[in-house]
C-alpha cells in the first residue's frame, strides 16, 4: 500500500527541524513506517519559498516536492512585487509542482477581497502559463474560487485542500477538471455534511492530505498534526465509503500522480 500527503507544511515547526534537526528525520521516519511515500509541501508567504524547497531536498526516506504560492491568510506579509517573483521562482525551479498555497478566505478578520483576488487571480494566470495545478485554500469562498476558476480556465486542474463545502460544488469543481482534498476534518462525526459529500463523490475526485501540523485528527485535538496519519484519513474514508483501505490508497494515489505529475 503506498500513500501520498497532497498537503503538508513540512517546513513549519516542529515538523520541519529548524529548532531540533532530528524532528525532520523522525517526521520523514514516522511517514515512511506508514507507507507514505511522497509529501506535497506548498509555501505560504515568499519569505518562506526557500524554506519549503530546502526541506524538500533535505535527506531522508520520503520523497518531496515543492509547492509555492502566496497564501490569502498572510496577506499582511505578501510584497509588492511577489507574483513577478513568483514567476521568477517558477522559471528557476522545474521541480516545482504546483502553485500553491493560494486560494481566497472569507472567514478571516478584515479579508481585504480586492486585494486577495488581485493575488489570486495573478497566481491562477501564472499556473496556466507553467502549465502547473493549482493547490487553493477556500474558506467560505468555494463559490467565489469557482467563479475566477471559470473565468481563467486553468488548463492542468488542481485541488481545493481541506474542502468542506456542498456535493454540488464538489461536482462544479469536479467538472472543471478540480480534485478535493480530504484529511483530519473526516475524521470527525459531527462533519456530517462533509461525510456525506465524501460518500457521493466520485473517488477519482479525491485527495488525502494532513496540512500538518495544523488541523488535528480526531484523538488528537490540541496536538500537532503529523503527515503519518494521512492513513487515519484513509481508513476513515474507506470506512464512510464502505471500501477497502487498499483501493482508498491506490485510488488516491492515482489521482495525486496524475494531478502532480509525479
Amino acid at each position: 500500500m503506498e500513500l501520498i500527503d497532497t498537503h503538508c507544511h513540512l517546513d513549519f515547526e516542529p515538523l520541519s527541524g529548524v529548532s531540533n534537526p532530528e524532528y525532520l528525520q523522525l517526521t520523514l521516519a514516522l511517514a515512511q513506517a506508514e507507507k507514505v511515500s511522497t509529501i506535497i509541501v506548498p509555501a505560504v508567504t515568499s519569505s518562506r519559498w526557500q524554506n519549503v524547497i530546502d526541506v524538500c531536498v533535505a535527506p531522508g526516506p520520503v520523497t518531496r516536492y515543492p509547492a509555492l504560492g502566496l497564501h490569502p491568510c498572510f496577506l499582511s506579509e505578501h510584497l509588492d512585487g511577489d507574483l513577478e517573483r513568483l514567476e521568477a521562482a517558477l522559471s528557476q525551479h522545474p521541480d516545482v509542482k504546483a502553485v500553491g498555497e493560494t486560494g481566497l478566505d472569507l472567514y478571516i478578520d478584515e479579508p481585504n477581497l480586492d486585494r486577495q483576488l488581485e493575488l489570486f487571480e495573478g497566481q491562477v494566470c501564472l499556473a496556466k502559463q507553467f502549465n502547473l495545478p493549482l493547490l487553493m485554500h477556500g474558506r467560505r469562498a468555494v463559490d467565489q474560487i469557482i467563479k475566477v476558476l471559470r473565468k481563467h480556465q486553468p488548463q492542468a486542474g488542481g485541488v481545493l485542500h481541506a474542502f468542506s463545502g456542498s456535493e454540488q460544488q464538489a461536482k462544479q469543481l469536479w467538472d472543471l477538471g478540480f480534485l478535493m482534498g480530504i484529511g483530519g476534518s473526516i475524521t470527525y462525526e459531527r462533519a456530517q455534511k462533509l461525510r456525506r459529500v465524501v460518500r457521493a463523490v466520485p473517488l477519482e475526485s479525491l485527495l488525502l492530505e494532513t496540512d500538518a501540523p495544523d488541523m488535528p485528527m480526531q484523538g488528537f485535538q490540541g496536538e500537532p498534526n503529523w503527515p503519518h496519519r494521512v492513513g487515519y484519513a484513509a481508513r476513515t474514508l474507506a470506512e464512510l465509503r464502505g471500501e477497502s483501505v487498499e483501493i482508498v490508497a491506490e485510488q488516491t494515489t492515482a489521482n495525486a500522480r496524475r494531478l502532480l505529475r509525479i
